[in-house]
């Protein structure tokens, strides 16, 4: 079968904005949308840029926009999205700085991560309570299977409208430390107090798509109203 994709190409030594460009591929039974994007890329137009790794629903380095929508691109089949759209746009994750093409600065990502801290804080750490292991312990509610693709924040209606809000990713790493039976209880209380401060939790306004997008089931919104 023969597809038409619509990628969004921008490459800043050229162009002043973003345009889109529409490729013809012929493409498998079975294949991911990176399946795709590579195969353009090493057949129809090797200047490409696209960022990829595990192709496993693990590294999240393929997050991009595809169909409106902030997915993985290696876990994303284009039978169904053929099904479900009639069509196959390609665009970058939105609220990021484009650096070339489907390939975002993902710098500011890093920072607002860094800012809250995401490692434990030194002093008496609390006891832990049953015989389980920290990393498999129910007070986690599966935040630490974030793979910080930054698709929530593409999708985070706030961080459209204010870039310093910490987003849904870093708040969510915030509540995964403050539920981590091993953090300082003196500690506690600094870290929640500084994410009170402006740009902190209460700018999310509950939209819930930081969880509708969230290829691990992380439900970033709700890690949110835990630390509130």
């Amino acid at each position: 079968m023969r597809l038409t994709f619509t990628i969004q190409r921008f490459n800043p030594e050229v162009d002043s904005t973003a345009h889109p460009q529409e490729i013809r591929l012929d493409v498998g039974r079975g294949m991911t949308v990176l399946d795709a994007l590579i195969r353009i890329k090493q057949e129809c137009d090797g200047s490409l840029a696209l960022r990829y790794s595990c192709r496993s629903a693990i590294c999240g380095s393929c997050a991009m926009t595809i169909n409106g929508s902030e997915k993985l691109a290696c876990r994303t089949s284009l039978r169904k999205e053929l099904e479900r759209h009639g069509q196959i746009t390609v665009a970058p994750l939105r609220n990021f700085p484009v650096i070339k093409d489907l390939v975002v600065d993902m710098a500011p990502f890093w920072r607002k991560i860094r800012d809250v801290q995401p490692w434990l804080s030194p002093g008496s750490a609390r006891r832990r309570e049953g015989g389980g292991g920290v990393h498999s312990h129910p007070q986690f509610h599966n935040v630490d299977a974030c793979i910080m693709c930054g698709a929530c924040v593409a999708a985070c209606t706030v961080h459209e409208v204010s870039k310093e809000f910490a987003g849904p990713a870093a708040l969510a790493k915030a509540d995964r430390f403050l539920s981590d039976p091993r953090e300082a209880r003196a500690s506690t209380k600094a870290r929640l107090s500084a994410l009170q401060g402006e740009h902190g939790i209460w700018d999310c306004t509950r939209c819930n798509f930081c969880v509708e997008v969230c290829p691990k089931d992380v439900q970033p919104m709700e890690a949110i109203i835990r630390l509130r």
